[in-house]
């Protein structure tokens, strides 16, 4: 869906959540590998043949999971950091309108950069 919900999804915005789609298609595949590799590890009796599913299953299955896991934290902090972001400057704003008020009895804070 479109940023206004109308067509197929923009480049931009897919490019700019590219940490979310990634980290749920990881967990996802994760997921899927873990249980491929309870499966194969269930239906085999040998100890040595069992450690083959373990390996590509269980610990492939892991890794995607947590690196998955990884990017949607990233996203996740990147997201609040924009929402700080635009919540200082709304501040900022807002502290110079009641400087300009007052009459100048408050100085006007600089902006920080970004």
């Amino acid at each position: 869906m479109s940023d206004n919900g109308t067509g197929p999804p923009r480049r931009d915005t897919i490019r700019a959540r590219w940490r979310l789609i990634a980290g749920w298609a990881l967990v996802l595949l994760g997921a899927v590998f873990i249980v491929l590799g309870w499966i194969g590890v269930s239906g085999e009796p040998d100890v040595a043949r069992q450690m083959s599913y373990l390996a590509s299953g269980g610990v492939g299955g892991l890794t995607a999971a947590v690196v998955g896991v990884g990017l949607l934290i990233s996203e996740d902090l990147r997201s609040d950091r924009r929402r700080l972001g635009r919540i200082e400057a709304t501040l900022l704003d807002v502290n110079d309108a009641m400087a300009r008020r007052d009459g100048g009895a408050r100085e006007p804070r600089a902006r920080r950069s970004r």
